[in-house]
């Protein structure tokens, strides 16, 4: 059954993978990534693992799909961090 939170978390989310794409293209064409520390990036994205590992558990499938995507690209910006800082 569809709940109205779900779909609310889950356009919420697709906000944030939209705004995080600049952010990861301007990183891959200059080959830098120095908006954030890394600490700032590791733990979102742990945090929204954990996010979306709850949503799973209460049966918000939407909520834990997109949250994973955001959590993906988070950790896309981790690893530009560390092979960009080198």
């Amino acid at each position: 059954m569809w709940q109205w939170q779900d779909l609310i978390l889950t356009i919420i989310n697709f906000g944030f993978m939209v705004t995080a794409i600049p952010a990861l293209l301007r990183n891959y064409q200059h080959k830098e990534a120095k908006s954030q520390s890394l600490s700032m990036y590791l733990s979102t994205a742990i945090l929204l693992t954990a996010m979306a590992y709850v949503f799973l558990t209460l049966d918000m499938f939407l909520s834990c799909a997109s949250t994973a995507g955001t959590g993906i690209m988070w950790y896309i910006l981790t690893y530009q961090k560390i092979i960009y800082s080198n």
